[in-house]
């Protein structure tokens, strides 16, 4: 959602070649808001593309379909900024996201933030039957908020783990945070804290391999 670094359209396209692995008949919905050098060929990642997205999305929702949600961006306590060509738009705050996913409260949700201070968004977002993954804590950003490379550093190790499809959610995460801690002891960085909430419904289907939770019908 942020046009100032090339790794948040990345990942998406991460995400995307993961799902595609696990489902190729997954219905895919993308938003970005490109880096200079970067196609334009998505729907701007407004606030409001986004609200319609998630209506539209809870809108067409069957009971066995499964959602997973990205949004990678920079970020401030509470909220999810998006930047526009350089320019700062209207920010996706805790309430407004925790609003948005409110309709899709009977499916089966995963939602990953890859976005500072994004562990501030886990207790807004609590639901029975969603999942959330988060790339820090409350009070830490992520890497210094730095991303010189293709990703943000807690997408890549998510989206692009060897075998991802194969391990539970649970251990997914848990792979991904064993990743982050090394990066960050070799790059001498304070930690992150990548957090993760499972609700109580959620607790049987994290524990499924990632792919046979996807693919399930």
């Amino acid at each position: 959602m942020h046009s100032q670094a090339k790794a948040f359209r990345n990942d998406v396209l991460a995400a995307e070649k993961l799902a595609r692995q696990m489902d190729p008949n997954a219905l895919i919905l993308k938003l970005a808001n490109p880096a200079r050098d970067q196609p334009s060929d998505w729907p701007q990642a407004t606030l409001e593309n986004f609200e319609l997205v998630m209506t539209k999305m809870a809108e067409v929702a069957r009971p066995q379909d499964r959602v997973m949600l990205l949004i990678s961006t920079h970020s401030n306590p509470g909220t999810l900024n998006i930047n526009i060509a350089g320019k700062n738009a209207a920010p996706i705050t805790a309430r407004g996201l925790s609003d948005a996913l409110a309709p899709l409260a009977k499916t089966p949700t995963l939602v990953v933030l890859s976005a500072c201070y994004s562990g501030a968004f886990l207790e807004p977002l609590r639901a029975p039957n969603r999942v959330v993954l988060t790339a820090t804590d409350v009070h830490k950003a992520s890497f210094k908020c730095q991303y010189p490379g293709e990703y943000t550093f807690f997408a890549d190790a998510l989206f692009n783990q060897a075998g991802a499809e194969q391990l539970s959610i649970t251990q997914w995460m848990g792979a991904a945070q064993k990743s982050i801690q090394a990066q960050e002891k070799r790059k001498r960085l304070a930690s992150s804290a990548p957090k993760m909430f499972v609700g109580e419904e959620a607790k049987a289907w994290a524990s499924q391999p990632l792919k046979s939770w996807l693919q399930a019908r």
